[in-house]
């Protein structure tokens, strides 16, 4: 039986070509509000798990705004992503 050859989709595919605009990584939301574009983890975690692309914690300062108005900051974590 020929072993079968694994690509990646037009997702994915997407996904690699939009992080070469990011050498030093992308959070999902970065590339959402720079691109329109919205990718789903599922798609990227096949990328992660065959080495194409790399993922690592990252923490952000958030600002909390109320009416338009800055109250306040938090902490969030979010994946930084950029190819292997």
């Amino acid at each position: 039986m020929a072993e079968k050859t694994w690509t990646p989709n037009e997702t994915q595919k997407d996904f690699m070509e939009t992080l070469k605009r990011y050498p030093d990584g992308a959070t999902l939301k970065d590339i959402e509000l720079d691109t329109g574009k919205v990718f789903k983890t599922g798609a990227i975690n096949t990328l992660v798990s065959r080495g194409l692309v790399v993922a690592s914690d990252g923490e952000f300062a958030v600002s909390k705004v109320y009416r338009d108005r800055v109250i306040g900051s938090i902490k969030m974590s979010w994946k930084i992503y950029k190819l292997a």
